[in-house]
């Protein structure tokens, strides 16, 4: 769960837009392909050394990805070897592209949004065959109506997923405890939240010293969408290949009313300004903020915090609370030097390997049992359960879309900003959004 590459989303306002999508160098077939035939215990397709790709996601995460490696080198030992290589996150999709391009991608790699556009370019294998002779493709262990927005053609993966991530609002125990009042839990609206930001919002003379509340991840467009969802509409009308967007229906200016009310109406909120100065004094890690909407990806870097922390669902809008769900995992290329090794690595991590995902924590087990487990929730902050409860019900927090980097870098990203800073109204936002990303689409 790190703070860092993960947290959606450098990767999703991000600068790498054109390189991840365009791929000039390559020369793709189709992307609807056969499935890559699965793991067996008699036919190895491809090399049995395998070097497995990841982003760096800080030491601790990094270590324990490393020790996965070991463990399955020594659960596979004589059969498959496995080394794994991490590149800084501002480098790894170049570095995939230039395989690509060359005729040489890497064996396996870990998986983000860009890879749709590896999908797109017929460059992935179909991984739906190895996932049904696993345990995977139980429906009593895995939540498989989650794996849906994988399944690119309608019908197969073309990812191994392994862990999930979602939101939840985060709050600082010792604020509460310090002003008598009791903790945020699933009865919790939007309006308590604003009243009790109120009551936690400390001042020395002008200056606030102390937030009762940050937007925090409602100012990114798949966390204010949450609000959207709740109020019975969306961004668009389906995340895989929309058709139309739906920012012209008048609940999601309302959405942004809201969010914008917090900060310049109801000021219950810092403004931007204001946010970049706590931020550089630790914003919600530094005692500097109550309450704050989040990633679950967080949570690793909250556990160094000096006051107590804590976790709650999130608080519900118009009577409802919708969570956003991200999946992590692995995607092979199509002419992957080691399929076979691939494909056991990714289900091995997916399967066996679960319960150690779990006692590590460094992200939060796909796998039913392992993710509701003692080893997960140990340590763990006494709301994780109860944030996490809604999840088999959440909704993915993705757009894939070959254009999806542009809509969000140049329409999405730059109207939420100008929104947020109280230059545009909710409904100038809401409509110029939803004719730029129709134009781009």
């Amino acid at each position: 769960m790190s703070s860092s590459p993960f947290s959606r989303r450098t990767l999703l306002g991000g600068a790498l837009a054109g390189s991840a999508l365009a791929l000039a160098g390559c020369s793709p077939s189709s992307s609807s392909t056969s499935p890559a035939p699965a793991p067996t215990s008699t036919e190895v397709i491809g090399k049995t050394d395998l070097t497995v790709y990841a982003w760096t996601n800080g030491t601790a995460i990094d270590q324990n990805f490393k020790k996965s490696v070991e463990a399955f080198n020594k659960e596979y030992a004589g059969k498959f070897t496995a080394k794994i290589n991490f590149l800084p996150y501002d480098q790894y999709w170049q570095k995939i592209q230039l395989q690509y391009a060359a005729n040489q991608p890497f064996d396996m790699y870990y998986w983000d949004v860009q890879a749709y556009a590896h999908y797109k370019k017929g460059l992935l294998a179909n991984l739906q065959a190895a996932v049904d002779t696993s345990e995977l493709s139980d429906a009593s262990k895995y939540p498989l109506d989650l794996f849906k927005p994988w399944k690119f053609d309608d019908a197969n993966l073309y990812g191994i997923p392994e862990n999930i991530q979602s939101m939840a609002l985060f709050y600082n125990k010792a604020h509460f405890d310090a002003a008598g009042i009791a903790y945020p839990d699933a009865t919790w609206t939007w309006d308590k939240v604003i009243e009790t930001a109120g009551a936690l919002t400390k001042k020395s003379g002008n200056k606030v010293t102390q937030w009762g509340l940050d937007i925090g991840d409602l100012g990114v467009w798949w966390g204010i969408q949450t609000l959207a969802w709740s109020a019975g509409t969306a961004f668009f009308d389906k995340p895989l290949e929309p058709t139309k967007f739906q920012l012209d229906d008048p609940k999601v200016a309302e959405a942004f009313a809201f969010v914008q009310d917090l900060m310049w109406a109801k000021h219950v909120a810092p403004r931007p300004d204001e946010r970049d100065a706590n931020n550089q004094a630790g914003g919600f890690a530094g005692g500097v903020i109550s309450m704050a909407p989040g990633g679950t990806w967080n949570i690793t870097s909250y556990q160094q915090m000096k006051d107590g922390w804590d976790m709650a669902p999130l608080p519900l809008y118009q009577g409802k609370s919708v969570m956003p769900y991200w999946l992590g995992g692995w995607v092979i290329p199509k002419e992957s030097a080691a399929l076979t090794a691939a494909e056991t690595f990714a289900l091995w991590r997916a399967t066996k390997f679960q319960d150690q995902m779990a006692a590590d924590h460094d992200w939060i087990p796909v796998q039913n049992a392992a993710r509701e487990s003692d080893a997960m929730l140990k340590g763990m902050p006494d709301g994780f359960k109860a944030a996490m409860a809604g999840i088999t019900s959440a909704q993915i927090g993705d757009l894939y879309t070959s254009n999806s980097q542009k809509i969000l870098d140049q329409v999405f990203s730059p109207n939420l900003d100008q929104l947020f800073r109280n230059k545009q109204t909710p409904q100038d936002t809401a409509a110029k959004m939803q004719q730029g990303a129709t134009a781009l689409l």
